[in-house]
């Protein structure tokens, strides 16, 4: 007789009509699947005969992921999602940082993490550099980039939120508030992210007939220090060309201009609307609550592991591509206590 083939979570995903990891979450107890589903897929696994794999039977994928690094709500929130991805697909995740430019743009890592049998990589908001691309390339390594701070490679799938969507959705609740003289504190200039948040916000203010005034548009990362300093200065111009509303490109510089507002004596969201983009921690716990768009950082991260699997699968011949091309995840705006109609 014929050996009996070996039921996979992948068979009882089929029966019960399922994803993988939906099965793989009700087979460890995971808490994020309903009781129904769940006592319908152990019933299925009982019935089909599923035998969990031994140490020694069980071969997990190796992925890589690469952050430059992990000491930010951002990146804990995107790793988060990689790692629960992970582990609802069976692979193994090698968490990397890089602390130092040099090593950051040397292509041994990547040559190297092929040698050891890692099947794909996922960059989180770092830069590659040409020659780490080359190896990637040459190695026929599937590259994933999460929030992207370059213009994505061909080849390299990106994997981010509507950025653009978002810039524009924040500025239009400051206008429909009433606000004209708006203000913007920008992020880094090589982050495309950073680049599209700002796109939306001009594409808002011309689409209101308004045009943007150079003085009121500062900043150049993603931190505390330069929301406080580009608070500061707009704050500090004359009262006629004084913005009344101010929109971050993430929270952090939001919480900075907060304190810019402390400082001068300026009340928000009385006299000094704004608005964040995130909506990590710090939103909730501001005083007052920050208004901020909403970007589903846990998603990107476990979207950056399926796709990766997917290429990696597809570049072996061992599995069936279902990522193709880049992948957008929504933004919604969260409204708080940080934004009100301007004075007068």
């Amino acid at each position: 007789m014929a050996p009996r083939e070996r039921v996979t979570l992948d068979t009882i995903a089929a029966a019960a009509k399922v994803s993988r990891a939906t099965v793989s979450k009700a087979i460890n107890g995971r808490q994020d699947v309903s009781a129904r589903t769940r006592r319908q897929i152990l019933d299925l696994a009982e019935q089909l005969g599923y035998e969990a794999p031994t140490s020694a039977e069980r071969t997990s994928p190796t992925l890589t992921i690469v952050f430059d690094s992990l000491d930010t709500y951002y990146t804990n929130r995107v790793l988060a999602g990689a790692v629960a991805a992970a582990h609802d697909h069976g692979a193994i995740l090698d968490v990397r940082s890089f602390n130092n430019r040099r090593e950051s743009t040397a292509d041994s890592w990547v040559r190297r993490i092929v040698a050891e049998g890692h099947l794909a990589l996922i960059v989180v908001t770092m830069e590659l550099s040409d020659a780490q691309l080359d190896a990637a390339r040459s190695l026929r390594l599937p590259v994933i980039t999460v929030d992207p701070a370059q213009e994505t490679p061909d080849g390299v799938l990106e994997i981010s939120s509507t950025n653009w969507n978002g810039g524009m959705t924040a500025t239009q609740h400051l206008l429909a508030l009433g606000h004209q003289r708006i203000a913007f504190v920008a992020g880094p200039q090589r982050s495309l992210p950073a680049r599209e948040r700002l796109l939306g916000f001009r594409s808002a203010m011309m689409d209101a007939g308004l045009d943007v005034d150079p003085a009121l548009v500062l900043g150049d990362s993603y931190t505390y220090d330069t929301g406080v300093r580009a608070g500061l200065s707009l704050l500090d111009l004359e009262s006629e060309r004084r913005p009344t509303a101010v929109m971050c490109a993430c929270d952090v510089s939001a919480i900075g201009v907060y304190e810019a507002a402390r400082q001068r004596g300026v009340s928000v969201p009385a006299a000094l609307s704004v608005v964040g983009f995130d909506d990590t921690f710090l939103a909730e716990c501001a005083a007052p609550p920050l208004t901020t768009i909403h970007q589903a950082l846990e998603t990107m991260g476990a979207r950056a592991v399926e796709a990766a699997l997917d290429l990696a699968g597809d570049s072996t011949g061992t599995g069936t591509r279902r990522t193709i091309g880049s992948v957008k995840i929504p933004t919604r705006l969260v409204e708080r206590k940080s934004t009100a109609p301007p004075q007068g």
